[in-house]
């Protein structure tokens, strides 16, 4: 028989952190997150468990208590309680809080699973409706010591309490067959309760589907558009299980775009929650500028944890979450568990050397090595601020494309030069542009996205697009002419705005017509490779002219201006 995996001793510190320190929402999230591990097969060793479960125990004969803590600690007791620890506790909870259909519901799973399903023996539950108390119980207890024979349900005529006590049994892969209608399938008639007249009721509906892999989009019977007409508590419920579940990539994209742009917290955080377990070629584009953005600590840190935790498949990611890490200490815990397993995690713990902790890896003389090795002298340095913006009402470019695969470029030179560092800006509204300048001071400031004659195209609060002409980017550059030797223009028919900014720095470039995507993506790489080599401003230019036309994109490269 296999052994379960054991919760880290990050994630077990993590939860035992918030569980100790955090305000009634972190305790949640925790309680919650210990919910999902064990349903996920995960189990704490036998010293954290006890922690956590003693905690918990804790948390419910605290006077005062958030009634929610309450539920999600009885719902956490329903995976981790052992009945010798927990059994007191929750009945003096169930006492305090009699009369709260969720917290006897919750209360009445947790003894079931400690009582092997034998509820009825316990006093407590006496005078609870049976269907009621079988349907709690059937949430963490085996069906096989449940009496099921009377629970059907109608949907048309059963008390709301009774259908999300329903919902969540289907949710946790406790379904059985035509749970509420002999004749319909639990699909069905989930699909059938997307639509009822209650926020609760279509909330579990959508989670039903999101914790049960025998249900998917197809059982779905919200109605998701527009989303913003939905609850903010189904909001976050859809936009979670769209990232998680949708297979059409071409909607997910779609919806997951708007995401950042709902005005609900909690729907973002919905859509960060889906995303903890998705990434794809593209989705950095939306992710990096929208965590920039994100003024919601919660929303951020579910970000952060996407970042560190696909910073394998994406390099953005992982320079973000660098950035982050060192920027933000609220960020630190979830980029952490993000990046368990990940080389990452040995990064962001160097960082933590840097600040002092000299234990993590043997010592202090290690610690000394490994700086010393990776701040050995370079000839030269260059800055480079890519300013992307790609606006909702254009058409859509592959920014995000190209800046992977020039960072990518940039760390396969072998014998460089010159240490060419990039920073990002995405999806950059004309009141961030000075900020970016300020906060990077670089020597290339470069743009990658819509132009037209005499005009670049940033975006509105938005994401529309918001024209800047080119006299104000002169401006703008001159008043920065001390740092910026190099100016970029990767967009189109920018020649005239190139023109307008040459009197203040080195050199120019700018295109004189419409450029072409994998154009734009083999410029950024050569040009910035070969200045990684040691080439000047021209020559890189040359080579990015010339890494166009071998791919027979002649005319392509043509319309690129060296100025």
């Amino acid at each position: 028989m296999a052994l379960s995996p054991v919760v880290s001793n990050q994630q077990t510190a993590f939860i035992r952190f918030e569980l100790d320190h955090g305000d009634a929402r972190r305790r949640k999230k925790a309680l919650q997150e210990v919910s999902r591990l064990y349903r996920g097969g995960f189990r704490f060793n036998a010293e954290s468990l006890n922690a956590v479960e003693t905690t918990i125990d804790g948390l419910l004969v605290q006077s005062n208590q958030d009634p929610k803590v309450v539920r999600w600690s009885l719902n956490a007791l329903a995976q981790v309680g052992r009945r010798t620890f927990s059994d007191n506790p929750i009945k003096l909870a169930l006492k305090h809080y009699e009369g709260d259909p969720e917290i006897t519901a919750a209360g009445i799973a947790a003894l079931a699973s400690m009582y092997a399903g034998k509820v009825e023996e316990i006093d407590i539950f006496k005078n609870c409706d049976p269907s009621l108390r079988t349907l709690a119980a059937l949430q963490n207890t085996n069906p096989k010591l449940l009496d099921l024979s009377g629970i059907r349900i109608d949907i048309d005529k059963a008390d709301k309490e009774v259908l999300k006590l329903a919902l969540i049994t289907v949710g946790l892969n406790r379904d059985i067959d035509n749970l509420f209608h002999p004749k319909h399938n639990n699909g069905r008639i989930i699909k059938a309760l997307g639509g009822y007249p209650d926020n609760i009721v279509m909330q579990y509906s959508v989670w039903a589907i999101i914790e049960n892999h025998k249900l998917g989009i197809s059982d779905l019977g919200v109605k998701t558009h527009p989303i913003d007409a939905l609850a903010p508590n189904v909001q976050s419920k859809v936009m979670q299980l769209v990232a998680m579940r949708e297979k059409d990539h071409d909607k997910r994209h779609s919806i997951i775009l708007d995401g950042p742009y709902l005005p609900h917290p909690d729907a973002r955080e919905g859509l960060a929650k889906g995303l903890l377990a998705v990434y794809y070629d593209g989705l950095e584009g939306i992710t990096l500028d929208w965590s920039k953005q994100e003024s919601v600590v919660y929303v951020r840190k579910l970000l952060a944890q996407h970042f560190a935790r696909f910073s394998n498949a994406c390099v953005l990611y992982e320079e973000e979450a660098l950035k982050l890490f060192e920027s933000d200490p609220l960020l630190r815990e979830h980029l952490l568990l993000g990046a368990e397993g990940k080389p990452l995690y040995r990064k962001l713990k160097l960082q933590d050397l840097r600040h002092g902790t000299f234990d993590l890896f043997g010592g202090e003389d290690e610690f000394v090595s490994i700086l010393r090795q990776q701040s050995k002298p370079e000839d030269r340095a260059l800055k480079v601020l890519i300013l992307s913006a790609a606006p909702k009402d254009a058409n859509p470019l592959r920014l995000d494309e190209e800046a992977r695969d020039l960072k990518e470029k940039l760390r396969a030179v072998e014998n460089r030069k010159v240490v060419v560092t990039v920073a990002n800006e995405w999806a950059v509204r004309i009141d961030q542009i000075q900020d970016a300048l300020f906060n990077e001071k670089p020597q290339i400031l470069h743009f990658s996205g819509h132009g037209e004659t005499g005009v670049l195209y940033f975006e509105d609060r938005l994401g529309n697009a918001a024209p800047v002409d080119a006299n104000a980017i002169a401006d703008l550059v001159s008043l920065h002419s001390d740092s910026i030797e190099c100016v970029v223009l990767s967009a189109c028919y920018s020649e005239d705005v190139a023109k307008a900014v040459k009197a203040h720095v080195k050199c120019v470039i700018g295109c004189d017509g419409s450029i072409n995507d994998d154009a734009a993506i083999a410029f950024s790489r050569a040009f910035y490779r070969a200045l990684a080599n040691g080439q000047e401003y021209e020559k890189a230019f040359r080579f990015a002219h010339n890494e166009i036309a071998l791919q027979r994109m002649r005319d392509e490269a043509d319309k690129y201006k060296f100025l």
